[in-house]
């Protein structure tokens, strides 16, 4: 964060616009629209809130819907509701409802419960997604990779139980441990195909669990 540059508070009740700019704190509680960039420490959300640039924050809390065009990044991003970002990086992204990335979608941590579409690459060191609803990435990398069906229906009528699947062209990390998903190329150290998956190909090098009702049209052992 650079000092120099002088920052205040935002506090919107009800409906307002902004140009934008730098912000110490910023509260929305109602509706908000922001002409430009936002760039602040921290974001507290509850209602709707459109950022028609790109939005920088250092933690950000929310409950109902924000849209980011372009960029998002930051630190932690915590809460439930509905975000829409053109790419999202952040450090930590704990969330619950429906997530769509235009582009990629990257975190250090990242546990996503709910409906998540990525376009582009979705990467994080630890991942963990609970489906509630249809899923899908054009790409998955990572170190620990955990995609599982949620144990009840539905969250927020976001999907009946038949359309929790995971979809991905490719998913490549150390420890990968699937249920519920449909991919092309599933590649890992150590492999857990559970059930209702149908894989293409699993490359692995020291494990690989395949469950009974799961479908992997060809395995393949590599040597690392």
């Amino acid at each position: 964060m650079n000092e120099m540059i002088n920052r205040s508070n935002l506090k919107v009740l009800g409906t307002s616009s902004s140009l934008g700019g730098y912000f110490l704190e910023i509260k929305v509680t109602g509706e908000c629209k922001f002409a430009g960039d936002v760039d602040c420490q921290s974001l507290s959300l509850t209602g709707q809130t459109a950022v028609s640039g790109s939005l920088r924050m250092e933690k950000l809390k929310m409950t109902g819907e924000l849209s980011v065009k372009d960029r998002m990044e930051g630190g932690m991003l915590r809460g439930h509701g509905e975000v829409q970002a053109g790419s999202l990086s952040v450090e930590q992204l704990k969330f619950s409802g429906s997530l769509e990335v235009g582009g990629d979608c990257e975190a250090e941590e990242l546990q996503v419960s709910g409906a998540l579409q990525v376009k582009g690459l979705l990467s994080a060191e630890t991942l963990q997604l609970t489906l509630y609803g249809p899923c899908s990435a054009a790409e998955v990398g990572g170190s620990n990779i955990s995609v599982k069906r949620s144990k009840t229906k539905t969250l927020l009528h976001l999907g009946q139980g038949q359309d929790m699947v995971f979809t991905s062209g490719l998913i490549e990390g150390d420890d990968v441990e699937l249920q519920n998903t449909h991919a092309g190329t599933v590649r890992g150290e150590k492999v857990i195909i559970g059930p209702g998956c149908v894989i293409q190909q699993v490359e692995y090098s020291d494990y690989l669990e395949i469950h009974k009702s799961a479908t992997v049209i060809e395995q393949r052992k590599y040597v690392k």
